[in-house]
């Protein structure tokens, strides 16, 4: 079976590829336009594919817009419809409007992130594709019962029967007080120290060997005075933030620790990435790399709802599992919770790998400063080593290799002293 696989996040590329190389004959690309290429070529050369696996949502072309070109082109070359490529839509979405509209533009069937080596078997035995026996059941309960944990916290979001946190009031509270331009240090002095925990650490901060200046700060109104009004929003933004990470579940609390720490390593490399870059909002890239995995933090904690005391976890399935739908799912959450439509779409877009030229600056940050806290340890997911000079984003900010290494050192220091504080 000569099998197409069409992805652009390397996580899901690697998966499907995994589950269908022992039975496939596969070739992958990571963008539309490198699909329909593929494709000609297949056609040209004689030897078409059987199978298509076309993500729909991808930064040059989307998916349903590739689908709808290789119909043409079949159409064009006469190719009968009990011969055309058989095409399975791989979606983070399962809202009607992306299924009829995928459906429309010409596919056969839809598979909904997170998938499973069973699901997808399913849908090429329906496509009456032959799938070898073994490799319908080779997968594990555990595997399963990951995926229809996530996919239940989704659908019950949509439905509005999840319970969710509610975001820190203090950060709004401190950016209204902010934007107006007769704001004072006794104003937001009075905010802070309305919330104890917060104060303690900020107060720590501001000791810390970050900001330490030459006398002790024993008062909020002196933190103020040493790091500044930014400095002070960020850093309450981020103890603020810290609250979300928690679970009685000791390993997914293991996992939340972690991400918590690439949360504020990415937010720490996308702050110093800004202010490199002209034009480049440092506020916004600071809060982007904060929330950008958002969505990742309420699915792992939601599977604490779900795992009995003492089951065990396969860690890497959970990882992998939350990184197939974290963007869109973190993406809809900032969404519901009223972010500006320029954090929705950090949240939606950091983890492409190809940006046109007039994309934000701020989302484009965000997805260098990913990287580098991959370089430095402080990555989640599970991605394969790369050279970030190769990265998209950095040709269009247009970032030299001495600047990069310079952020990645940078922040691997900050991580050293700051990680405790939070």
């Amino acid at each position: 079976m000569k099998t197409l696989i069409v992805d652009d996040q390397i996580v899901s590329r690697m998966k499907i590829q995994k589950i269908m190389e022992d039975f496939c004959e596969i070739d992958v690309v990571d963008c539309g336009r490198a699909a329909i290429d593929a494709y000609k070529r297949s056609i040209d050369t004689k030897a078409p594919y059987n199978l298509i696996t076309l993500d729909v949502s991808m930064p040059d072309l989307d998916g349903r817009e590739v689908l709808k070109t290789i119909r043409e082109i079949e159409t064009e070359n006469e190719i009968k419809s009990e011969l055309q490529v058989k095409v399975l839509m791989i979606t983070s979405s399962s809202d009607k409007e992306t299924v009829l509209s995928s459906i429309q533009a010409g596919c056969d069937d839809y598979l909904v992130k997170p998938f499973n080596r069973d699901t997808i078997s399913d849908k090429l035995v329906k496509f009456g594709l032959i799938v070898p026996k073994k490799h319908r059941e080779q997968i594990t309960e555990s595997q399963q019962t990951i995926g229809q944990m996530i996919d239940t916290t989704i659908e019950k979001f949509k439905k509005g029967e999840l319970e969710l946190p509610a975001m820190p009031q203090i950060v709004s509270q401190i950016q209204n007080v902010m934007d107006n331009s007769k704001a004072s240090v006794t104003a937001i002095t009075t905010i802070i120290e309305k919330d104890v925990s917060i104060t303690v650490k900020l107060i720590t901060a501001a000791n810390s060997p970050l900001y330490r200046g030459v006398e002790k700060v024993q008062s909020v109104e002196a933190a103020i005075s040493r790091l500044g009004l930014q400095e002070i929003k960020q850093i309450v933004a981020a103890i603020a933030n810290k609250s979300f990470y928690n679970t009685k579940n000791r390993q997914l609390k293991l996992l939340l620790d972690k991400l918590w720490l690439h949360s504020l390593a990415c937010a720490s490399a996308a702050k110093l990435i800004s202010e490199r870059i002209s034009q480049a909002d440092g506020e916004e890239a600071f809060m982007g790399g904060l929330i950008h995995d958002i969505g990742s933090v309420l699915l792992l904690k939601s599977l604490g709802d779900f795992i009995s005391f003492g089951e065990k976890l396969d860690k890497e399935e959970v990882i992998n599992s939350v990184y197939e739908v974290h963007t869109n799912f973190g993406a809809l959450l900032l969404d519901k919770w009223a972010f500006t439509k320029s954090f929705v779409e950090i949240c939606k877009l950091h983890e492409w790998t190809d940006f046109s030229p007039d994309t934000d600056k701020e989302i484009l940050i965000v997805n260098l400063a990913d990287h580098i806290t991959d370089t430095i340890g402080c990555g989640f997911f599970i991605k394969k080593p790369m050279d970030l000079m190769e990265l998209n984003s950095v040709k269009i900010l247009e970032i030299d290799a001495d600047t990069i290494t310079d952020v990645a050192n940078e922040v691997s220091t900050m991580m050293a002293d700051s990680s405790r504080l939070f």
